[in-house]
């Protein structure tokens, strides 16, 4: 009876690590912010970023592209730019905070 509970407990250690239950494997979250790497994508970045109203990264403040090349991404169709991927994790944590901030900068100053 014990082997059976053990051959059980070997089941189940190895089945939670098998290669199609790691994080890797999974579909990124559709409400979270993707990088932009399709040329379909990059077309879509390209046209909103005519209307785009920062040039300072949402998340650290920090002037785009001053850490290299501006990282594009596109969330619930919107384009949001960053300084750098890091920041694309911070805005991933709380949207609606950054969100915020990017629409108040699209309305027009009273």
């Amino acid at each position: 009876m014990k082997l059976k509970s053990y051959l059980f407990l070997i089941c189940l250690l190895l089945g939670s690590f098998s290669p199609g239950h790691s994080e890797e494997n999974k579909s990124p979250a559709s409400n979270s912010a993707q990088i932009v790497k399709t040329s379909e994508d990059k077309a879509k970045a390209a046209d909103l970023a005519k209307s785009y109203p920062l040039t300072t990264c949402v998340v650290s403040h920090d002037g785009l592209g001053g850490m290299g090349e501006t990282v594009d991404t596109l969330y619930e169709g919107r384009l949001i730019r960053f300084c750098c991927k890091g920041c694309v994790k911070s805005f991933n944590k709380n949207p609606d905070k950054y969100l915020k901030e990017l629409d108040a900068a699209k309305k027009p100053a009273a």
